[in-house]
């Protein structure tokens, strides 16, 4: 089999189990859930941020020999001097196995607005 081959197998996968509507999905829940706490987002306000799809990592555990795909949605702010103007302050990850269960998840704010 060919990179290509596995390349596109993959592809299919994450397609088909909707893996990045799942994660925007996910972040949005995550965001309702703390709107009313001032310090969740480190001083920025949700209208700010926007949230940009980053792509996929395929990994295979090492304690568990299975195989995980990771969805990875950026956490930007406009800013000139970056690339595209935005700058990144975090991310959203959320983790699944090959049938699309949902192993585990993390959101994490990298910097603070002042």
């Amino acid at each position: 089999m060919k990179a290509q081959d596995i390349e596109l197998l993959l592809k299919e996968r994450v397609t088909g189990l909707e893996l990045k509507k799942t994660a925007f999905e996910s972040l949005t829940y995550i965001f309702l859930n703390n709107a009313a706490d001032k310090n969740f987002l480190c001083g920025f306000e949700q209208q700010e941020i926007k949230t940009i799809f980053d792509g996929y990592q395929y990994l295979i555990d090492r304690r568990f020999g299975s195989s995980i795909i990771r969805t990875r949605i950026g956490l930007y702010i406009e800013n000139e001097i970056y690339l595209d103007n935005l700058e990144p302050i975090g991310y959203y990850e959320l983790e699944t196995d090959l049938d699309g269960e949902v192993l585990d998840d993390w959101f994490v704010i990298e910097k603070e607005k002042h």
